[in-house]
């Protein structure tokens, strides 16, 4: 059966002599170019729908290309295809893909070259979609810690769409032939059903879980089928009336860029990247058997030549962008301009020396012989067992520390806090620190997030319990992650005579504030939790309660406010204020902790050659209206409101370590080993207060 479905013949349609599409080509180099600017500085804002732009014209080649080979042979070679993809995706992507891990060695050490290593060989199976999906990475997060090799996640879900789309064309050739229909209708029925099955899942996950949305081959199949059914309607584009040609293009052209420059995240697969999609099949439709003049930004020599790069463009890009951005300031226009210099010198010599010389070599052809197949098996598996060694065995970081140094003395007074991160700002050399900066991702999570703290099941009573035999009094902390890492320095703090319950959830804000949320789902859970957190926390009958929120819960407001100048902070304060009252019903020491003052590129800073200086950062102007905000409600609430400013900086400005201590693992959490170290402050505080006895 398999030998008829590959047999199956296409009816008959005219065959173009020239398979070359400019204009499709110079779709690829305006979706390349607007994915660089996207990620190099964040311009347009809709930049990143350039892949959606690739999944389209992808569809229609590689349709295309079927077509034409049943049509002159009356079969699909499906060993011919994969071969073909081989040779044309293999060579260049796994150069990047070898040469990232080791500059990842290099430059980053630690766990994050390791977390890189894994990546890269999810890559090179084409499941790093997968993999991203897995590990609940943010596409748009901006916070140094960005992989440079997240980019391969659409390579993924391309070489998955096709390696079941030959043979499920073959199939519906196959059927139709036996049953007598017109093989292109049959074909095309079988399109509009994956598009719109994809189209209605995508729709659901989309609103359900963003994160698996955005990198799931399901709800991304339905761009990729959108090609390839401009590609079955052909042979009735190409006898359409040449006057419908210019408005088509214009159409594709406008709705190209209005998305590029209007659109954001938003809705993203579904329907965020409709409107990108359906103008990039307008373009392809205009110029299907015509070329109208409108098309000439895309078919003129210079957007065909950086489309016939494309590929090799898109691949080095964002390693471009990670390694440089280590050395220079991102998101201003000389760093694109760099980004671009950088990845267009390595783009070109891979096109040249690697890309189309490999693609066009008898290397993988039917008469090359077996010693050719030998070799590309003998050459993957060198590959992948090399970068899998460089996961499985992190480099160590010379220049920022790799050694542990024993266990660091508590931080007892305020003064040798100071003192501490006084002498980290005035550091010129990366002193020994534990964990190391390249580990301090991993490292320096909270030993209780094994405790089910992140999310705590309120219905479990054994849920982010800590206890001690003979305790007398009972501690309740809530609020969201940022509460989460105090638990090292509450207990240790409080001391063998508490037992400390958490009723907290991660994203979860306990102030019960109109918000936004990334998902349906997390709305569902968080909506259900602050209530039946505040329920338990009364069933709980706690001696004291501790709260922490993060304060750029500002930004997430809905309807949104101004953060700055009153609006957000003003809200968010009136709603602190009631927290702390309801609170204050269930025990009389409440007291409010405030989160640190999140740090931009935490992790991206400390790289090979770096200096302490370069991840020293500022106090914000939100952080200072925030905090004195919600002070004041608090206080004016009757509860106590606990500074953290100066455990972290020093004159508004915060250095990455204190001692041998690194203070914060990303941007808004500090490591679980400094929050231990400010125990004794965190006692004395309370003592002050007069929430524990002296």
């Amino acid at each position: 059966m398999l030998a008829s479905m590959t047999s199956a013949r296409v009816e008959a349609a005219p065959v173009a002599k020239h398979h070359r599409r400019l204009d499709v080509q110079g779709l690829r180099a305006v979706a390349v170019l607007a994915v660089i600017a996207n990620h190099a500085m964040d311009w347009p804002r809709g930049g990143f729908l350039g892949v959606d732009v690739f999944f389209v014209v992808s569809g229609f080649i590689i349709t295309a290309l079927l077509l034409r080979e049943h049509e002159r042979t009356g079969r699909i070679s499906f060993a011919d295809f994969y071969r073909r993809r081989v040779k044309r995706i293999f060579p260049a992507a796994t150069l990047v893909l070898a040469v990232t891990v080791v500059g990842s060695w290099l430059v980053f050490g630690g766990e994050r070259a390791r977390q890189i290593g894994f990546d890269a060989v999810a890559s090179f199976f084409f499941v790093g979609n997968w993999r991203f999906a897995a590990e609940g990475v943010d596409y748009w997060a901006d916070t140094g810690e960005t992989s440079p090799l997240q980019h391969y996640w659409s390579l993924g879900v391309e070489e998955q769409f096709y390696l079941v789309w030959p043979a499920i064309l073959a199939f519906a050739a196959y059927i139709a032939i036996r049953r007598g229909a017109r093989v292109r209708v049959v074909i095309g029925a079988v399109l509009a059903l994956m598009v719109a099955g994809s189209l209605a899942w995508g729709y659901w996950q989309t609103g359900a879980q963003p994160t698996v949305a955005y990198f799931s081959s399901l709800t991304r199949a339905w761009e990729l089928a959108l090609g390839a059914l401009v590609a079955i309607a052909g042979p009735v584009f190409e006898r359409m009336r040449d006057s419908w040609r210019a408005p088509l293009a214009w159409f594709g052209i406008l709705g190209l860029g209005a998305s590029f420059l209007l659109l954001d995240e938003g809705g993203m697969p579904v329907p965020g990247a409709l409107p990108a999609t359906l103008a990039t099949a307008a373009i392809i439709v205009a110029g299907t058997g015509g070329n109208p003049p409108e098309l000439w930004p895309l078919t003129n020599k210079a957007t065909v030549a950086v489309g016939d790069w494309s590929f090799s463009l898109y691949l080095w890009h964002l390693p471009v962008i990670i390694f440089l951005g280590t050395i220079v300031t991102v998101h201003e226009r000389k760093f694109l301009v760099a980004v671009l210099a950088i990845t267009l010198v390595l783009t070109i010599a891979t096109y040249y020396l690697i890309e189309n010389p490999l693609r066009r070599a008898r290397w993988l052809t039917r008469d090359s012989g077996r010693l050719s197949w030998v070799a590309t098996g003998v050459t993957a598996v060198a590959v992948v067992a090399g970068v899998a060694t460089t996961a499985l065995v992190p480099a160590p970081m010379a220049a920022i520390g790799t050694t542990a140094i024993g266990v660091a003395l508590p931080l007892t007074t305020q003064e040798e806090v100071e003192g501490e991160l006084r002498e980290a700002l005035q550091d010129t050399e990366w002193p020994e620190l534990s964990p190391t900066m390249a580990d301090v991702a991993a490292l320096g999570l909270p030993e209780e997030d094994q405790e089910g703290c992140s999310n705590v099941d309120l219905t479990d009573p054994s849920a982010c319990n800590f206890t001690h035999e003979g305790a007398t009094h009972t501690a309740i902390v809530m609020g969201d992650s940022t509460s989460i890492v105090l638990l090292p320095m509450i207990r240790k703090a409080l001391g063998d005579d508490w037992n400390v319950k958490g009723l907290m959830m991660a994203g979860c804000y306990q102030v019960d504030i109109t918000r936004w949320y990334d998902s349906d789902e997390a709305k569902e859970a968080c909506e259900a939790h602050k209530p039946a957190a505040l329920d338990e926390a009364a069933a709980l009958d706690p001696d004291l309660i501790i709260v922490s929120n993060l304060y750029t819960g500002v930004y997430h407001l809905d309807p949104p406010a101004d953060a700055l100048g009153g609006g957000g902070s003003y809200r968010w304060a009136f709603e602190t204020e009631k927290l702390a009252s309801q609170l204050k019903q269930v025990t009389d020491d409440v007291v409010f902790v405030a989160s640190p003052p999140r740090r931009e590129g935490q992790i991206g800073c400390a790289v090979a050659g770096s200096v302490p200086a370069d991840c020293v950062h500022t106090v914000d102007d939100l952080y200072r209206e925030v905090t004195e905000g919600a002070g004041a409600a608090v206080t004016a609430a009757d509860a106590t409101y606990l500074t953290t400013e100066e455990w972290f900086c020093v004159d508004g400005s915060c250095p990455a370590f204190a001692g041998s201590t690194p203070t914060m693992r990303d941007d808004i959490h500090m490591t679980r080993q400094y929050s231990a170290l400010l125990a004794p402050l965190l006692r004395d505080r309370l003592e002050e207060a007069g929430v524990l006895g002296g």
